[in-house]
């Protein structure tokens, strides 16, 4: 095998591009942002409904088949912005068959069942000036992005670019967690308008 030195230039070019190549591969991928716990957030106070589905969750055995079907029913169900804030109820959702972001992220998690599952306020884009409402779900040791506003397959978690599914705050059936830096500007934001957003 020949050493670096008595490689081509050609052959040294190639390498070099083939590493930056695979640098920026490495690099377009997040590494999942699970959070600290967090006391408080600014969404508490809207989230009753969140609470009231993970109360009735008691299982975690949701197979990705289950799991994707569930994603294309919650896709279907018609797009239109409701109350800032606060979601409406699974059933409520289902009845009418529109929500937003986060009515349809908690119908899908009443559907699931699954106790392994975070319902997640962030950003779609990193910057975009709307916060988004989707899911999170660990599976078999992977972290899954559930979002059937946009999406109608789970996709892994760190396979989401640095700057797509921006996790702010989240929420288990135990805990609540703040994520990333720009966490306690969304909290002032949150805090002073009802206008947008989640």
């Amino acid at each position: 095998m020949k050493n670096f030195a008595s490689l081509s230039a050609r052959s040294k070019k190639f390498l070099a591009l083939a590493a930056l190549f695979l640098a920026a591969q490495l690099s377009a991928h997040a590494v999942v942002d699970l959070g600290a716990p967090a006391s408080a957030t600014p969404y508490d106070r809207y989230l009753s409904p969140v609470k009231q589905v993970f109360n009735t969750i008691h299982s975690d055995d949701a197979s990705m088949d289950k799991i994707n079907a569930l994603m294309r029913e919650g896709r279907a169900i018609h797009y239109t912005r409701t109350l800032p804030y606060q979601p409406a109820t699974p059933e409520e959702t289902a009845t009418r068959h529109y929500g937003d972001c986060k009515d349809k992220a908690l119908w899908l998690m009443s559907q699931l069942q699954n106790q392994n599952v975070r319902f997640v306020i962030g950003k779609l884009d990193r910057n975009s000036r709307l916060n988004h409402a989707w899911l999170m779900l660990e599976k078999d040791g992977q972290w899954w992005i559930l979002d059937c506003t946009m999406m109608t397959r789970a996709i892994p978690a760190d396979r989401a670019g640095v700057n797509e599914y921006v996790p702010l705050f989240s929420y288990s059936k135990t805990a609540a967690y703040r994520h990333t830096d720009k966490a306690g500007l969304v909290a002032e934001t949150a805090s002073k308008s009802t206008k947008a957003g989640v």
